[in-house]
């Protein structure tokens, strides 16, 4: 399970950046609707910039299945991110990795989040029209009393499925973030971005830098 995921990734050298910076993971949105909307070839050019370095998160919003399935075997992606409202059963149809986006400005389901057929959780702002990528902050120290039995530290052979956070993190908050919401990893998109898709290069290496003492400090 990765820690640092910095998502939204449209161009290979901005990839190859953030892993030499120390991110274990990068996400490449295939979601038509988003500013950082890359397509089929452009992402088979960032997937090769990390080759095995890092992992590659497919992002997708309400995709059919069938298509989630066929375009990661093309690009040799193992893991997606469900951004959108897909059903589990939906979810169950593809036999990949997957981490589903739970929007946090809605009233929560715990049942059927519980149930989900996933290997994770992303935490995100959301709101209404978007998906993601807003910029806007979570109120991360609200997570846990709101999805009790998903969010919160874990000890050594914890049951509980990982859990990523995102929503409006950034360099200067993404150490208090992880301290007080206690997160498996991280994800930013806006948040080290100079223009929506365009990274920042100091601010993706000061964000890995902060995400990594906030971890250690955990730790210790």
């Amino acid at each position: 399970m990765f820690r640092i995921k910095i998502c939204g990734v449209t161009r290979p050298e901005d990839a190859e950046h953030a892993v030499a910076c120390g991110a274990e993971a990068i996400g490449i949105n295939f979601f038509p609707g988003s500013p950082r909307f890359v397509p089929a070839e452009r992402a088979r050019e960032i997937v090769r910039a990390v080759a095995e370095r890092a992992e590659v998160v497919g992002v997708f919003v309400n995709e059919a299945p069938g298509t989630i399935v066929a375009l990661c075997e093309r690009l040799g992606i193992r893991r997606v991110q469900l951004h959108g409202d897909e059903p589990p059963g939906a979810a169950s149809r593809i036999p990949l990795w997957r981490m589903r986006v739970v929007h946090a400005d809605r009233t929560p389901d715990l049942p059927a989040l519980l149930a989900y057929p996933c290997e994770a959780f992303l935490f995100d702002s959301g709101g209404k029209g978007a998906y993601g990528g807003t910029g806007r902050e979570l109120a991360w120290g609200e997570l846990a009393e709101r999805f009790p039995g998903i969010v919160g530290a874990r000890s050594p052979g914890d049951p509980r499925k990982p859990w990523v956070l995102a929503g409006g993190l950034t360099p200067s908050n993404v150490e208090r973030a992880i301290l007080e919401a206690h997160p498996s990893g991280v994800d930013v998109a806006s948040g080290v971005e100079s223009s929506p898709g365009k990274k920042d290069p100091g601010k993706v290496k000061l964000f890995i830098e902060r995400a990594k003492a906030g971890f250690h400090i955990g730790e210790t």
